[in-house]
Formats: C-alpha cells, structure tokens, sequence
C-alpha cells in the first residue's frame, strides 16, 4: 500500500483543475484552481527538477505555473501568440519544455516558462494547408506533444487532425510525418530504453513506429473501439501499454448508446490488444478522455471519463474499480505522491 496510499491525481477538466487525493479506498476531490480558463486537455506538467512546480495548458487563456503544488497559479505567456492551450512536455536531460497550441504551432521555453520562443519553421511546412478540424471554426492543433526520453533535440507532436509532426533539433526545424499515420492523431510516446520505437494514437486506431518515427504500421488487432485515448506505457515492462478507446468519434456520442467505449492492454508494444473488463460495467457509455499511470506503481492504470468518473486498476488491467466521481467531464489525468 505504500505507493498507493499517498497517491495523489492532478485532473484536467473542462473547467480548470481538480486534486484527487486518497480517501477510503478511493478519492476525495476538490478545485485546485484555474476554474473560468478553460480546458486543461494535457495532463499537468511535473517539473523535473521541482515535484511543487506545475504547469497547466488552458483552452482560452494559455499557460499556467504554480510553484506551490497548485494553491496559487500565475500566467505564464510571454512570447505565446496564441492562448489556445493544447499540449505541454518536458525534455528530461535539459528542462526545455515546449506547448502546443490551436492553430497549429508549437512554443519552447528554455527558462522555466519564463518566457517562450516561437518555433515558427513549422508554420513554413506545405501539409499546413490540409491541417483541419472537423468543427467550427475548423482550425487544427497540436493535441499531444512528446520529448524523446534518451534524445532531447527529438520532439514529436500529434495534429487533430493532420498526420504528424516531428523535429530533430530541438524545435528549430520540423516535418510532417505521413508514411504509415492516421490524419487525425491525437497522441505520441516513447518507450523509455527503447529508443526506435514510437507509438501514436489517433481517431482510428493505433499506430507503431520501429524506425524511430520514420514510418509507422496501424496495429488494431484486437481493438474493438478505435476512437483512442492516450497510450500509458508500463514503466517496469516496456512491453506493456495501456490505452482506451470509444467506438465513434465525439459528435455521436449523444446517441442513447453513447461512446460504447473499452479498455485495452498489450502485452507485446501494441501489435496485439486485449479488451480489459474485471469490474467494468458491461456497456461503458461515456468515452474515455484521459489515461494515466503512476510511476511508481507499474501495476497502476487510471482512466478518466466525460461523465466525470475515474476508474483505477491496481493489479495491471485484471479489475477496475470506480474511484472518484462528480467531477466536470475530465480531459487530462496525472499520478503523482505526496
């Protein structure tokens, strides 16, 4: 119990951010700030080097910093043209941290956010003119943004809906890549220790990498539901991902089924999924909007739902239960401890 007994989730919401903290087996949540700013859709940034730092993406008003675990938060937007806040990550060896943004452009701070420079060769790519949203006004981001864990300068970023973007210089020059992707992406990871490969979730399924991002395979073997959320990767078998999906994309979630989602694990990278129900309700109707790990359980799996529910499986994927409820509908999740 030692892990999960000062296991706390920062939660995104529709409207700012919640804290959910352990409480008889489950959690007791409550504000922790940003409410009236929008969506936090990327899950909080830990800093690397301050666990008390964090940084929130906001929907309409940018990015925040706290440097006391989330009581206070100060606007962070100096340099960022756009405050459509979209996505946020960290390289690990050098503290750069880069947003992503609706339209699509990507900001870099190299000063703890102090300040933000424009990576602007992206805006120069031809594939930009195709980069579109299907609803109003019909403009596209950068839904996910990931730093290579072993290489700082490689940065690859997941465009809703347009392929994806990678660069291999830190953010000074970029390219779109096609070979093998979904055109509406909506994530991208790394597997720690295995440097080649790459992994991506997008509106149609999932999508694997074993040249380092070059060219990608649609791996769907066993997934029923293919409207993905993120990917969670096992910390200690890098094996082992973790990912949820609904069976129709955001606009026909309304219909009397809803979302019709599942849950999924892989045992061997993602090649093939099995679908996860010990302790699920046998029709899940809300659609998955966040998953989460925690760093130091491995066997941990968290999922965030739009019906304000998280539910948690502690024994790698065998059980869910249901462990905090009556949130705004949730967009981002991240595990940490006290």
């Amino acid at each position: 119990m030692g892990a999960a007994a000062d296991r706390i989730i920062y939660v995104g919401t529709m409207d700012g951010v919640f804290l959910a903290e352990r409480d008889n087996g489950g959690y007791k949540t409550r504000p922790l700030g940003l409410q009236g700013k929008g969506a936090v859709r990327s899950p909080i940034l830990i800093d690397r080097e301050d666990p008390r730092r964090l940084f929130a993406v906001t929907s309409k008003t940018g990015v925040f910093r706290s440097e006391d675990g989330g009581k206070t938060w100060v606007e962070r937007n100096e340099g960022i043209i756009s405050k459509e806040g979209w996505s946020i990550a960290q390289a690990r060896q050098t503290g750069a941290i880069y947003v992503g943004t609706g339209p699509v452009m990507v900001f870099k701070s190299t000063d703890g956010g102090d300040t933000w420079e424009d990576c602007e060769h992206l805006k120069t790519l031809p594939e930009t003119k195709d980069f579109d949203f299907p609803g109003p006004p019909h403009v596209a981001h950068v839904k996910s943004l990931a730093v290579h864990p072993d290489n700082p300068d490689v940065v690859f970023g997941a465009v809703e809906e347009g392929w994806l973007i990678r660069s291999r210089d830190g953010g000074k020059t970029w390219e779109c890549v096609q070979d093998g992707t979904n055109f509406d992406s909506h994530s991208v990871a790394f597997i720690p220790g295995v440097p080649d490969v790459v992994l991506s979730t997008a509106g149609r399924g999932f999508y694997r990498s074993a040249d380092g991002g070059s060219h990608f395979e649609e791996c769907v073997d066993g997934l029923e539901q293919r409207y993905l959320a993120q990917v969670v990767v096992h910390p200690a078998r890098p094996n082992v991902l973790f990912t949820a999906g609904a069976s129709v994309p955001p606009p026909f979630w309304r219909r009397p089924e809803g979302a019709a989602s599942g849950l999924y694990r892989s045992e061997n990278q993602g090649q093939r999924w099995e679908r996860l129900t010990g302790g699920l309700p046998e029709h899940i109707k809300p659609a998955p909007r966040a998953t989460a790990g925690d760093p130091e359980d491995p066997d941990t799996f968290l999922v965030g739902l739009t019906d304000g529910t998280i539910w948690e499986s502690n024994d790698g994927g065998e059980s869910f239960a249901c462990v905090a409820e009556g949130l705004p509908q949730i967009g981002s999740l991240r595990v940490a401890h006290r």
